[in-house]
């Protein structure tokens, strides 16, 4: 009896060592893979060795024992990643970023751009009305959905001045919104509309 135990603790502790080899080995090849990839892209462009310079420093603040700059870490990759073209990868470090601040203005922003590079439209859409919820005030978040819906998902113009409504009701008629407005009516020739915003803006200048 006292020897079957015996080899039973031989084989968990032999099985212990496979498993540590085995996590070891992974890591360490997952390691050199992301080494190899980011080198990779100094080519992407005449300046790329500057940016994957960057990839590399990002990278030490996440290997480092200081939680305290792996947002930055994740921020800097996925900056870094997207300006390399690399985009689908850039969102996987801005997600991990969004782990530790859901509600970074810098990343949901970056998030929506990219989104709205790729074409995927409707997720670019609910990042940028996410920052709207967040932050009402800003209005360069209703801009930006002012532009993807009217370039990229073509909404109607009662669907888009319904819209900046919203805005406008968030932002107290900001004038930077009303501007905006002004100069999408002009532009579809609507003077009815144009003269009606230019009204409104004029009353806003002279509050």
């Amino acid at each position: 009896m006292m020897m079957l135990k015996q080899k039973l603790i031989i084989l968990v502790v032999f099985f212990g060592i496979l498993l540590g080899f085995a996590f070891y080995g992974a890591s360490y090849l997952e390691d050199k893979r992301e080494v190899s990839y980011f080198q990779s892209l100094a080519n992407t462009r005449p300046d790329g060795q500057t940016y994957v310079d960057e990839l590399f420093t990002a990278r030490s603040q996440l290997k480092d024992k200081d939680k305290a700059n792996d947002f930055a870490g994740y921020v800097s990759l996925g900056v870094n990643l997207n300006i390399l073209g690399q985009k689908q990868e850039a969102l996987g470090y801005y997600q991990k970023g969004l782990v530790i601040d859901p509600t970074n203005l810098l990343v949901l922003n970056n998030m929506a751009g990219i989104f709205s590079d790729l074409g995927q439209y409707d997720k670019a859409e609910a990042y940028w009305l996410k920052l709207t919820e967040l932050y009402p005030d800003k209005t360069m978040f209703w801009r930006s959905l002012g532009y993807l819906y009217r370039y990229r998902m073509q909404k109607s113009s009662q669907e888009i001045e319904e819209f900046f409504k919203k805005g406008l009701s968030a932002t107290n008629n900001d004038a930077d919104l009303i501007t905006w407005l002004i100069s999408y009516f002009e532009e579809t020739l609507n003077n009815e509309k144009f003269a009606e915003y230019a009204n409104l803006l004029n009353a806003k200048l002279k509050q």
